[in-house]
């Protein structure tokens, strides 16, 4: 009773939300499966437990009663309501983004952006995808939108099969964690590249693409606290009718991106808003907004008069019977991060049948969520959604498509998002990274990591102990449990990737001498005798008994020339990855 207050009906509870300000922290037990689907595109943002049937969210008391409406059990959290007030209350500090320092601004971020341009050429380029809304209207409003690339420049041209991983963050305006996650995520390829042998082989071998403000109209006005959802487009908003029904948050002008791409665009009930002042609001029509057709022009191109999309930086390969799914060796990948609620999201959003490639989508989500210990579902699985973008790059191109929920709130604390979220989901996208070159195959097999060398620098000549983990268990524990298989090898290649062409692979041993178990020691002599001096990379790899090879990851090797030995017993073996 300190904490909420039940709600047994709309009568005795409205009296006091006409007095207070009309925003609560409610928690609901739904009971019903499809009372949370009725109402789930009213409330863009619910934090379910599917398990105990129950919800948390942020409302008012139009949403209260549409809760109760139906058939759910409400209650408030006064003391959570309390902070929420606190927090976003006219005239606090709290709500401009300097009291946020960890968040850089639009203009911080387009400046990080071109710093790495600045500093590393060899791998970073970017490019104007197009304007905002307005920026449209206006050459001195809103913003050009730009997409960085990350990869190694000097090789691109000769690799065209690199697989290419395509992120955006912040479409959600509000949502400050994504757009910053992102940009530090670039940041750390740039500045590991040459130190970090992940990062090294990831750059070398995958063409990252991020859109990391990828709705920087309305970023700039959830700077300044407003909880902004939309773009800014007040076009379809007469009068300023939404403005006039604040101060909730979900009345604000503008268009949800995240419901307006065009694939099943407002195909399902609840799955989107057609009120202009809704927080999901789906635009007029499917792809209105010039942030969604800038996106969509990027990622997947212009369709050409038989429906095939081209020259879009990821490839259509949708099945051509069935129009929809990939074959299981697409390369490449999208993700779309937003904030919050913990969850690793696949496709479909709008219909509750499987997509053609559920099954592989299941093993990739589950095993990003080891990372960051999300809950890994079928995007309608939380509630329907429609216009979005992992289904519309999805069904458009049969692209590996995947949303990530960070964090618990849209204005994340720093201390929250620099000591759990960050770490934790970068590294889940360093995991999906390692797996882009086939997604719906690499993440069936087993991961590896712990490698580790008896010596890190070595004089020529000189053989090295090498040893890992090869783990086919790395799943987020979900129902129905994730099948495993046991571990059958292990390999390790220099200075090359398995599927390389000559790839010369070197077979590593079990630590107890068999390969029986889904996680084993595994261990191999790498011979230097062949090795020019300087850095080299070693990449391993392990392979289950049902899927086969799995998601592989690389440390260093430091090679001396023969009179330099001196300075190899000066250095101890190198960390273990």
């Amino acid at each position: 009773m300190l904490g909420s207050v039940l709600l047994a009906g709309v009568t005795l509870i409205s009296g006091a939300i006409a007095a207070a300000e009309d925003s609560w922290i409610v928690d609901a037990d739904y009971g019903d499966p499809a009372a949370l689907a009725r109402i789930g595109g009213s409330f863009p943002h619910l934090i379910v437990d599917q398990e105990r049937r129950s919800l948390r969210a942020e409302t008012d008391s139009a949403g209260i009663e549409l809760m109760q409406a139906a058939g759910l059990d409400v209650r408030v959290d006064m003391v959570a309501t309390a902070t929420w007030r606190a927090l976003y209350a006219p005239g606090q500090t709290l709500r401009s983004i300097p009291s946020f320092a960890c968040y850089r601004t639009v203009e911080e971020t387009r400046d990080s952006l071109d710093d790495m341009l600045v500093v590393h050429p060899q791998l970073a380029s970017a490019e104007v995808i197009g304007p905002t809304w307005e920026r449209l209207g206006n050459p001195d409003a809103g913003y050009e939108m730009r997409a960085l690339r990350i990869t190694n420049l000097e090789t691109a041209d000769a690799d065209p099969q690199r697989p290419r991983m395509v992120m955006l963050g912040s479409i959600h305006a509000r949502e400050y964690a994504p757009a910053e996650l992102l940009t530090r995520m670039a940041e750390w390829l740039v500045t590991g590249y040459g130190n970090d042998a992940q990062a090294t082989w990831l750059v070398d071998h995958v063409d990252f693409r991020f859109i990391l403000h990828a709705n920087p109209d309305g970023r700039k006005k959830a700077e300044s606290g407003v909880l902004w959802r939309k773009n800014t487009n007040t076009s379809n908003e007469p009068g300023g009718i939404c403005t006039a029904q604040q101060p909730s948050a979900s009345y604000h002008a503008g268009i949800d991106l995240n419901r307006n791409f065009p694939y099943h665009w407002s195909s399902v009930s609840g799955g989107s808003s057609g009120s202009v002042c809704d927080a999901t609001y789906r635009g007029p029509e499917a792809a209105s907004e010039p942030e969604t057709r800038n996106l969509i022009r990027y990622i997947a191109g212009t369709p050409d008069e038989k429906g095939v999309y081209r020259d879009g930086v990821l490839s259509d390969r949708k099945d051509d019977d069935a129009l929809v799914g990939a074959p299981d060796d697409y390369a490449g990948l999208f993700f779309d991060i937003h904030s919050f609620g913990g969850l690793v999201l696949w496709p479909w959003g709008d219909v509750t049948s499987p997509s053609p490639n559920a099954a592989a989508f299941q093993t990739l989500g589950r095993r990003i969520a080891w990372f960051n210990q999300y809950r890994p579902q079928r995007a309608v699985q939380l509630y329907p959604t429609d216009g979005g973008t992992i289904d519309t790059f999805y069904g458009q191109l049969g692209a590996p498509s995947f949303v990530m929920e960070v964090g618990t709130t849209f204005f994340q604390d720093c201390a929250t998002f620099q000591n759990t979220i960050f770490p934790a989901n970068l590294a889940a996208l360093k995991y999906a990274a390692r797996a882009a070159r086939a997604p719906y195959q690499l993440p069936g097999g087993p991961d590896v990591h712990a490698i580790g060398l008896s010596r890190s620098l070595v004089v020529a000549g000189e053989d090295v102990t090498l040893t890992a983990t090869i783990n086919d268990t790395r799943f987020r524990a979900t129902t129905p449990a994730q099948p495993t298989f046991p571990v059958i090898a292990a390999n390790a290649w220099v200075d090359t990737l398995p599927w390389q062409e000559g790839a010369a692979a070197i077979a590593l041993q079990a630590a107890d001498a068999t390969f029986d178990n889904t996680v084993e020691q595994v261990t191999g002599t790498i011979s230097t005798t062949q090795l020019e001096p300087g850095r080299h990379l070693i990449l391993v790899q392990g392979f289950n008994a049902v899927n086969g090879a799995g998601t592989p990851d690389a440390v260093f090797l430091d090679v001396l020339a023969v009179g330099d030995r001196i300075f190899a017993d000066a250095f101890d073996p190198l960390p273990e990855r």
